[in-house]
């Protein structure tokens, strides 16, 4: 059976067939006329990757702690600043956009 991983760059091999959530805030009124802000996921198909060394550094360095690398496509990815993956929801601190069409969000807990 032929492998639906692409190859997207560096020499590795990623596979997007992983899910996470990416967390976009929504202003609505209720029936009192207050404005309520809520919290929209929407359900991207992502690859996940380790922070490597000398990112984790730099990241240690500023004060944040890298976590992980999930890459989505770049069309879906609208300046959201928090995903959730795993149940867990992770702050994205950088982006990084790839001559592949896709981007990197770099998050940290």
């Amino acid at each position: 059976m032929p492998s639906i991983k692409q190859s997207i760059g560096r020499g590795k091999n990623y596979s997007k067939d992983d899910i996470c959530f990416l967390m976009s805030s929504k202003i609505t009124v209720d029936e009192l006329f207050q404005q309520i802000e809520i919290t929209v996921p929407e359900m991207v198909y992502c690859a996940v990757s380790s922070i490597g060394q000398n990112e984790f550094s730099v990241s240690m360095q500023n004060g944040l702690k890298a976590k992980l690398t999930i890459i989505v496509d770049y069309d879906e990815y609208d300046g959201e600043t928090q995903v959730e993956y795993n149940r867990q929801v992770y702050s994205v601190y950088r982006t990084f956009v790839r001559d592949d069409g896709d981007i990197e969000l770099y998050c940290e807990v």
